[in-house]
């Protein structure tokens, strides 16, 4: 996008120095013969410098627009590619809640084994307890 703004301004001033030159080749040439008044040599040479101010001017203004078209664009790009990020953002913290639910949920699918096995073994203990003491009774 850049070098093809740097080429058409490039082409654009050379247009307009190009016909500027014309210009100021075709009214020396007709001062240098004595055809022309001091007058209006004059004229000429002030038409020629206006119509150079003006190209100027108007190789700049299209520069500029096109500058900020070129932003504009960019800017709209960047704009989009936050919108995408954000997204990934929000997706990636939905799975990482989804993920931290399920490992709660197997937490505590454990604990409650871990329960169940130590109800099973205090159980356990007190039927050996108990066994213990009909043993010492007889």
């Amino acid at each position: 996008m850049r070098i093809l703004l740097v080429e058409e301004d490039t082409n654009l001033r050379a247009r307009v120095l190009l016909g500027v030159l014309a210009m100021l080749l075709l009214a020396g040439f007709a001062a240098g013969c004595g055809l022309l008044s001091d007058q209006t040599k004059q004229e000429a040479k002030k038409k020629v410098e206006a119509k150079a101010q003006d190209a100027k001017q108007e190789a700049k203004k299209k520069v500029e627009v096109k500058g900020k078209q070129a932003e504009q664009e960019a800017k709209k790009k960047v704009d989009t590619g936050q919108v995408d990020l954000q997204k990934k953002v929000d997706d990636l913290k939905k799975k990482e809640e989804a993920g931290q639910q399920d490992l709660k949920e197997k937490v505590d699918d454990v604990q409650k084994d871990v329960d169940d096995l130590q109800k099973k073994v205090d159980e356990l203990l007190k039927m050996a307890h108990a066994l213990e003491q009909q043993r010492q009774k007889q």
